[in-house]
């Protein structure tokens, strides 16, 4: 199989077992998963950051990694239950579109 550059891991990886005769792919995606769910368990904030800053990401790429790295730790947080808050909230504050600001001074009523 030759390398695509838009296949993501997981769908290379089930392709790779269907190459492969695998005829159920239950077994190799939860052992699979279960490691990726550690190796996010584990993963510091410092790797993260080393991870972002790699000399081959351009700058305009490194801010797209805040981005979407945040989203995924914090998915990992909300629906894997992985405790990764510590990731999340030492990258970059949110987008201020994003942020709900409340309107007018606050003496009114």
């Amino acid at each position: 199989m030759s390398k695509r550059a838009k296949i993501h891991f997981l769908t290379a990886y089930v392709e790779y077992l269907l190459d492969q005769g695998i005829r159920s792919e239950e077994y190799y995606l939860g052992d699979a998963s279960r490691f990726l769910r550690y190796l996010l368990a584990t993963t510091t904030p410092e790797q993260v950051e080393t991870y972002i800053a790699s000399t081959h990401h351009s700058k305009a790429y490194q801010n797209r990694l805040e981005k979407t790295l945040r989203k995924f730790f914090l998915f990992a947080h909300e629906r894997l239950s992985l405790e990764t808050l510590e990731i999340v909230h030492r990258q970059k504050e949110p987008d201020q579109h994003l942020v709900h600001k409340k309107a007018g001074r606050g003496d009114t009523i």
